[in-house]
Parts: structure tokens; C-alpha cells; sequence
């Protein structure tokens, strides 16, 4: 009678390490969550953070902030990000962006081609003062019907976030953004 309790007992263990060991491959979080004995909201945190940070398609990061508000920034830096832009992905979080960043100052124009979700345009300057808002741009599908948006001020960066967010923020031409492309 014992050899088959042994036998069962030694299942469940092997179960439960497999179950541990696939839980912390695709929830990394789980492991630093129960150690430091955070709170449930702080978990919830914390994997939003982790999960923000892998849905970025292979671009590179950065923290923006303005108004005292800080956004997670992809940054499109080639051709083929900027090209690409916000239409990689199906939402943008109130705390998320894209942050293209250009070689040179100009007047550069953008349009709301295969974009899924409306944003906010926000182009700065060399200094990282902002120039020009455009405000809650809906997406457009027909490409040959797709309005282009371009201020007439020439900028360095221009910074996308979600759909009426300059407005909720208080984000304003003059507003000052922080963000360090060098780490």
C-alpha cells in the first residue's frame, strides 16, 4: 500500500515543479512578485510594466515625460519604423507613445494610414519644446482619402499618444518634454 502513495505523492511533486517552472517562463514577474511579498495592486503593476515593455515590436524605448507625467515611448528612429508608426499595433495604453525621432529639422507630415485607434499628433523642436498639436486624429483606411497633418513649423521629434490626451493632460504649445535618447 505505501509503494503507490509514494508513487502518487512523487506525481503531484513533478506536477507542481512543471507548473511552477511554466508559470515563471511566461510570467517572469511571478518570481519577483511573491518574493517581495508585494500587494496585489502592486503585482498587477508591475506585470502591466513587463508586459508594456515586451509588446514593443522590436523597438527601442524610452521614457518621456511632460507635465509631470511619464509615458513609455517606442522609438521609431529608421525609415521603416517611422514608416510603420502606431499601425503595428491594436491600442495604445494612456501611459504609452511613439516617439519618432528625425536626422534633421523640417516641416515632416504624417497621415493616419491602416492606423486602428484615433491619437493625438504632438510635433518639438530641437529643444523638446512642443510647436503643434493636432488633436484626437481618427484613423483612415483609403489611402487615396487619407489626410496628412504637417504644421508649419519645422521639428526634430514628433510624438504620438492616445486620442485626446494633450487635451486631459493640459499639453500645450510651449509645454517642455524630458527624454534621454542616449541610454
Amino acid at each position: 500500500m505505501a509503494i503507490p502513495f509514494v508513487i502518487f505523492f512523487a506525481v503531484a511533486i513533478a506536477i507542481g515543479a512543471i507548473i511552477t517552472v511554466a508559470v515563471l517562463y511566461f510570467n517572469p514577474a511571478a518570481i519577483t512578485t511573491s518574493i517581495l511579498g508585494q500587494t496585489e495592486d502592486e503585482q498587477q503593476e508591475l506585470t502591466i510594466s513587463q508586459q508594456l515593455r515586451s509588446v514593443s515590436y522590436g523597438y527601442r524605448q524610452v521614457n518621456v515625460t511632460m507635465n509631470g507625467l511619464v509615458l513609455v515611448a517606442d522609438i521609431a528612429a529608421t525609415d521603416e519604423q517611422r514608416t510603420k508608426g502606431l499601425s503595428v499595433k491594436d491600442r495604445l495604453g494612456e501611459n504609452e507613445a511613439m516617439l519618432f525621432v528625425f536626422d534633421n529639422e523640417a516641416e515632416h507630415t504624417f497621415w493616419m494610414k491602416n492606423m486602428k485607434f484615433p491619437i493625438d499628433i504632438i510635433w518639438l523642436d530641437s529643444d523638446k519644446t512642443i510647436v503643434h498639436i493636432e488633436h484626437n486624429l481618427q484613423p483612415c483606411s483609403f489611402e487615396l482619402l487619407c489626410p496628412t497633418y504637417k504644421p508649419n513649423v519645422e521639428s526634430l521629434y514628433v510624438l504620438e499618444t492616445v486620442g485626446g490626451f494633450a487635451e486631459k493632460y493640459d499639453i500645450v504649445k510651449g509645454t517642455m518634454v524630458e527624454f534621454d535618447l542616449t541610454a
